[in-house]
């Protein structure tokens, strides 16, 4: 599915709400729809998966075209080093709708987190849409971030 592909299916689905908050309801929906051993929680930009016997995570959704090979960070890595710097949340996923040119997971390294010794994990991930495709709302299907 290509990124104009994705804004037709959201404005279909809701034409009342940006497609930035229908990217990140839709994604908190199938997230938390799996809550197996694992509480879940929102606040009104991200997205915290803390499971019982694991480390927290912070999924940020971000409805932007994304291309694999030519990716512009500069501002979602300010804000990891400062979630990673200053809370006990150490993993950190940026999550962006699937498309042809953004369709695997890039880890990110951090030099001045590297240098500092800090353990993290920063991840641009590519969501998929399919549901949208198959019915116009999420079918309960899940990926790696409901596991």
């Amino acid at each position: 599915m290509s990124f104009n592909e994705c804004k037709v299916m959201f404005n279909k689905i809701d034409s009342s709400s940006t497609l930035s908050d229908q990217f990140f309801n839709f994604v908190f929906t199938k997230i938390s729809n799996k809550r197996a051993n694992r509480f879940v929680e929102k606040d009104h930009y991200s997205i915290d998966i803390i499971p019982v016997s694991h480390a927290p995570i912070k999924i940020i959704p971000i409805f932007k075209d994304m291309d694999k090979d030519n990716l512009v960070l500069h501002k979602e890595i300010e804000i990891a080093c400062k979630i990673i710097q200053n809370s006990e949340i150490k993993c950190i996923y940026f999550v962006y709708p699937k498309n042809k040119k953004f369709d695997k997971h890039i880890e990110v390294k951090v030099t001045s987190l590297e240098d500092s010794g800090s353990e993290y994990i920063i991840k641009v991930i590519p969501y998929s849409l399919k549901d949208l495709y198959k019915k116009g709302t999420n079918n309960g299907n899940c990926n790696i971030l409901c596991k």
